[in-house]
């Protein structure tokens, strides 16, 4: 922590030890990880011998109640067919109110060489987006005097009571210690604003199904909360998986663009060379397909999740018996029994950077590498097997665009940072401590 590296303890003894450690956490049995045979068992081959429940569930239900990232099992399959419906590629081609938040956002960046820490600004573009997306409403952080009440009270709320679910997080079994009262009465206002918009959803379709004008700020029809109104009417498992949905999208697209900027800022052939590929394309109209078709682009974004990624691993719990193929025995090759209770911490940086994977240029930001390249299991930063991120698709579009909105507007990214080298903080996500600070030098 102390370097700047939020994963050094990690890279200290995977790297020492091997790439499957057993650790001590909290008195619990855990298995460190980076090898991607065992990370691959944990999360497709044996899936279904690990969960997310007994961590995730007493630490985060008190705010994101029974949703994809607290429960297993049926209620796990429920919550991911219906979420599945919703992003398809129908709701990731829409890009109209991507669009409109993007102009505010290009509006904000200084032209005449000023200094700007891009980082809270790409962090407010993604939570407008993402609460817009969610909820229905943007929490309008780019343009606070169009702020409304309940959009900015419930982002507030929220950011509060994720402070405290982090502290729970790492104190484990002594959560109890940092005292609950509190917290809890945060969680329950904040489900009390969400409510609030489930309500006012519900009044909304039968007054649409009535041929009544519906109130809605909102100029597209892809919006969570309209879609599983339309699919249930539990509102409680409505709630839940608006506020399971909105826990990561609420900043890691915004970290990722950020982490983005601050890599081209500091390698111009980079910037230059994506510009090239952005301006060969003229002025054509932004889409889907045409953001995918961008090849360096997207190895640009592939390469900084693989150095950089906001999410730097992932956790399980036995839940029955499991024979994990490597990770025992002096050479690290033998099987091991991994039992009940027993956690798996899968550690993404480290296998993201292995040399052996890799080459000798794995620390190097090299998007160049991607061409031809396939992914495999040597490469989740939005985990893999049935766990798969279902908004991948949603964040990477979003991404794409605003990396080729930049590239039309502007030639020159100048490093205004005090360090060349990535200087990480870590909460729920990892982002650079000294922000990230440059100038853009416009066509």
């Amino acid at each position: 922590m102390n370097s700047g590296d939020s994963l050094a303890t990690d890279r200290i003894i995977l790297g020492k030890y091997g790439k499957t450690v057993l650790t001590n956490n909290w008195g619990t049995k855990q298995y460190m990880t980076m090898d991607p045979i065992v990370i691959q068992t944990v999360l497709a081959l044996e899936v279904d011998k690990f969960g997310v429940a007994p961590m995730n569930h007493p630490m985060c239900s008190p705010l994101l109640g029974e949703g994809i990232m607290t429960v297993d099992g049926h209620a796990w399959k429920k919550s991911r067919s219906l979420l599945n419906l919703v992003f398809t590629k129908a709701q990731v081609s829409e890009l109209s109110s991507l669009e409109a938040h993007v102009k505010i956002f290009m509006d904000l960046i200084p032209r005449d060489g000023t200094t700007i820490d891009m980082q809270p600004l790409c962090k407010k573009l993604f939570l407008d987006i993402s609460s817009e997306f969610v909820f229905g409403k943007s929490a309008n952080s780019l343009s606070p005097e169009k702020s409304s009440t309940v959009g900015h009270r419930l982002v507030h709320l929220f950011d509060e009571a994720l402070v405290k679910m982090f502290q729970r997080y790492m104190l484990g079994r002594f959560k109890f210690l940092i005292g609950e009262k509190k917290w809890f009465a945060q969680c329950a206002e904040v489900q009390g604003i969400v409510d609030e918009l489930i309500d006012a959803e519900f009044k909304n379709q039968a007054a649409a199904a009535k041929g009544s004008e519906v109130q809605t700020d909102i100029p597209y029809n892809h919006v969570l909360l309209k879609e599983l109104v339309k699919m249930t009417d539990d509102r409680r498992y409505i709630r839940d998986e608006l506020m399971n949905v909105f826990f990561p999208a609420r900043d890691t697209a915004g970290i990722l663009m950020g982490n983005i900027i601050f890599m081209l800022a500091r390698h111009p052939q980079v910037w230059a060379k994506l510009r090239k590929e952005v301006l060969d394309i003229g002025d054509q109209k932004l889409t889907f397909e045409l953001l995918k078709s961008l090849k360096y682009v997207q190895a640009v974004i592939n390469e900084t999740l693989r150095l950089q990624s906001p999410v730097g691993g992932s956790w399980k719990t036995c839940l029955v018996p499991c024979i994990l193929p490597h990770g025992g025995g002096p050479s690290g090759k033998e099987p091991i029994l991994v039992e009940p209770g027993d956690e798996m911490r899968m550690s993404f940086t480290p296998l993201h950077t292995d040399p052996n994977i890799w080459g000798e240029t794995a620390l190097d930001f090299l998007p160049e590498r991607w061409a031809g390249l396939k992914q495999s299991w040597n490469y989740i930063p939005f985990m893999g097997g049935r766990r798969i991120c279902p908004a991948q698709q949603n964040a990477l579009t979003d991404v794409a665009f605003v990396l080729a909105t930049l590239a039309r507007n502007f030639k020159v990214i100048e490093n205004r940072g005090p360090h060349l080298e990535y200087v990480d903080k870590i909460v729920f996500t990892r982002e650079c401590a000294d922000g990230v600070q440059i100038a853009f030098v416009p066509i």
